[in-house]
């Protein structure tokens, strides 16, 4: 008799040695060892936050936020990057605040004033920096010169060409139109009036030039003439009597000439 160790020896059958090699199996460890790490790398943290806190001084370009999300909305005077970073763009005091009309909101923004709060009144104006202060101080003021970028260095003198072309020209335009203003006796105009006759004629060539109509650029430049005595007015530089006399004088004499012909 052969027996089945020798019969396989000999000659294997394939059926039953695939069957038999099936049922040895070898059992590893499916248990992860404490205290062993996938990966051994960390990276730094992203330093999110606010950078700045209320009511602390801000520069334009600052940082006051920098996060993942919109969990800080942007409000006034603030930008934010594509990254969620949020930037002031006017200098000012950072104020974080509730809108009223999305109360699940935060803001923050920049007031440009330390006592101003946000948000401000749902109609009220926006508050904006319309102009600057004049530095007395001629230190002071050569160093704010000297912060100029190369770019505006470069094209300044350009610039000052071309105002002393435009200066000049506008000169000229106002002699030529004295001149012809004197020729006319029927007038009647004392020296100052002439000169804002002359002023005037030169201001509506410049809108017709513009491609206005005649009519709509002598109403443009009346109009133009009384907001500036409303201004001088509003400054306390004309009392009553002064404001009132000085528009009854300037649309007499814009009625005196607005009927020539001049040529310009």
């Amino acid at each position: 008799m052969f027996s089945l160790k020798r019969l396989l020896i000999e000659r294997p059958v394939s059926g039953i040695t695939s069957s038999i090699k099936s049922i040895i199996q070898i059992r590893t460890a499916t248990k992860r060892v404490s205290g062993s790490k996938t990966s051994n790398k960390d990276s730094a943290g992203r330093r999110l936050g606010p950078k700045v806190h209320e009511g602390h001084p801000v520069k334009p370009g600052q940082i006051i936020m920098r996060q993942r999300g919109t969990k800080i909305h942007p409000g006034e005077n603030v930008r934010i990057g594509v990254d969620h970073t949020i930037y002031a763009v006017e200098p000012g005091f950072v104020r974080f605040y509730f809108d009223p009309f999305h109360p699940l909101r935060k803001y923050v923004g920049v007031a440009l004033k330390k006592d101003i709060k946000l948000p401000k009144e749902h109609f009220a104006p926006r508050l904006r920096r319309f102009g600057y202060v004049p530095i007395e101080d001629p230190v002071a003021a050569k160093n704010e010169e000297l912060q100029r970028s190369r770019k505006e260095i470069l094209i300044l003198p350009q610039l000052q060409k071309a105002q002393n072309k435009q200066y000049s020209l506008r000169k000229r335009r106002i002699n030529e139109n004295k001149a012809k203003l004197a020729e006319t006796q029927s007038l009647e105009l004392t020296e100052q009036e002439t000169e804002k006759a002359a002023e005037r004629l030169f201001k509506v060539s410049q809108f017709v030039d513009l491609g206005k109509d005649l009519s709509q650029a002598q109403l443009q430049v009346t109009y133009d003439e009384l907001y500036n005595i409303r201004l001088q007015y509003r400054r306390g530089e004309l009392n009553d009597g002064e404001f009132d006399s000085a528009k009854a004088k300037y649309l007499e004499v814009a009625k005196k000439v607005d009927g020539l012909a001049v040529a310009q």
